[in-house]
């Protein structure tokens, strides 16, 4: 690093090394219209961002530094800078965009619930590139870049759409249970665990036959699963049951269930491999369950907490390095 650097890039770098040397929880609170960022562990004050009405979807860019949030009801996208807790870019979509990920620093996808769509954004030019239909009211989109492919969870028509990233087109899709919600990535990529509200199960998608091939009861109302990177155990959130319930990835077996808040709905695993964070929408707190000892603590954030996401150490370490 040159002498000559700017003092105000030695502090931000200074910054995103220390105060971000630890993972980062973002928590999205609906009703609040607020991002909580903090520290899993407990240490230091929380940050609180101010949002627009009615934020839905969350994602989080791939260098930890910046956020995207949906507003369905504006038709809106907007980009939130973390370090500075600025929104830098309103992005108008139209429609009713929720679920969002991206596949690319630059490209955002975005499921639009009420086209019918998923829509490539291009974030520097806030602009939509293309659009792809899929099935009724999707909900979620999942990114698997390695592979080039991304998966809309369409809940209105019980499937999964799969689209070639390259092309942006859907190349086939798979049928699930009744009102899928949210998907996630077995740690492999080979499979996906789709949360089925209506019908109270978990299918499990083999990718590479592009068929379901089991189906796991879960009770109650599946709204969220996360996959846990050191032992691929499958954690799934059942509101109705205001739970968390585990599922083998071998056996495809249920096992133990934790009791968190209210309507828990978006759930994150923690780089920890054995913590997960579950968002409680009627408690407006999020529940920190280590699975491994069966410990849940409780975080107080802004009313209506819905989706929530991790910023990865390494993320923020990337981005330390990167600072000019």
């Amino acid at each position: 690093m040159s002498a000559a650097l700017p003092l105000a890039s030695l502090l931000l770098a200074a910054w995103l090394g220390a105060a971000r040397a630890e993972p980062q929880l973002v928590v999205l609170s609906q009703g609040g219209a607020t991002l909580t960022a903090t520290d899993p562990a407990g240490e230091g004050e929380p940050r609180m961002i101010a949002l627009d009405p009615a934020p839905g979807g969350l994602a989080v860019a791939p260098d930890g530094q910046s956020v995207a949030v949906s507003h369905a009801d504006l038709g809106r996208i907007a980009l939130v800078d973390l370090e500075s807790g600025a929104v830098t870019a309103r992005i108008e979509v139209g429609g009713q965009p929720f679920g969002l990920a991206f596949a690319g620093p630059d490209r955002l996808l975005a499921a639009d619930w009420d086209r019918d769509r998923v829509l490539e954004i291009d974030t520097v030019a806030g602009t939509v590139l293309r659009s792809v239909a899929v099935g009724a009211a999707p909900s979620a989109v999942v990114v698997d870049p390695a592979a080039g492919l991304a998966y809309s969870i369409d809940r209105e028509s019980d499937q999964v759409s799969i689209i070639e990233l390259a092309g942006f087109t859907v190349t086939g899709t798979v049928a699930v249970g009744r009102a899928p919600f949210a998907a996630a990535l077995s740690t492999d990529r080979a499979r996906l665990f789709v949360a089925n509200v209506q019908s109270g199960d978990l299918s499990v998608v083999d990718l590479a036959g592009g068929r379901e091939e089991a189906r796991v009861a879960i009770g109650g109302m599946p709204y969220g699963v996360a996959v846990l990177a050191s032992n691929s155990t499958v954690v799934v959130v059942d509101q109705e049951g205001g739970r968390i319930v585990e599922v083998d990835p071998g056996t495809l077996e249920t096992g133990a269930a934790f009791k968190v808040g209210d309507y828990p709905e978006g759930i994150a695993a923690l780089p920890d491999g054995r913590t997960v964070a579950v968002a409680n929408w009627f408690s407006d707190s999020v529940s920190l369950v280590d699975i491994s000892t069966g410990a849940v603590r409780a975080v107080e954030v802004a009313a209506g907490p819905r989706a929530l996401a991790v910023v990865a150490a390494r993320q923020a370490e990337a981005a330390a390095e990167a600072t000019p």
